[in-house]
């Protein structure tokens, strides 16, 4: 069974995801930035990321994880 969720809770909570976006790509470019790797390979590991799960191919659906995953530790 699915819970039903309201639509003011539900506008709510995308909301407060929006709001932190911005901080949560600022992580990732400091991180990307922190392993050595240039902005645009960077945005380019992003931009597969997105390719990735809109083709269905990642078990993840956040890109900023999934780019990060492919980065040198």
């Amino acid at each position: 069974m699915h819970a039903v969720i309201s639509a003011p809770h539900l506008r709510r909570s995308v909301a407060d995801r929006l709001a932190d976006l911005p901080a949560y790509e600022d992580r990732y470019w400091a991180i990307a930035a922190g392993t050595g790797v240039d902005r645009a390979w960077a945005r380019r590991l992003l931009d597969v990321a997105v390719s990735w799960i809109g083709a269905g191919r990642a078990d993840v659906v956040d890109p900023y994880a999934l780019a990060l995953s492919w980065l040198p530790r």
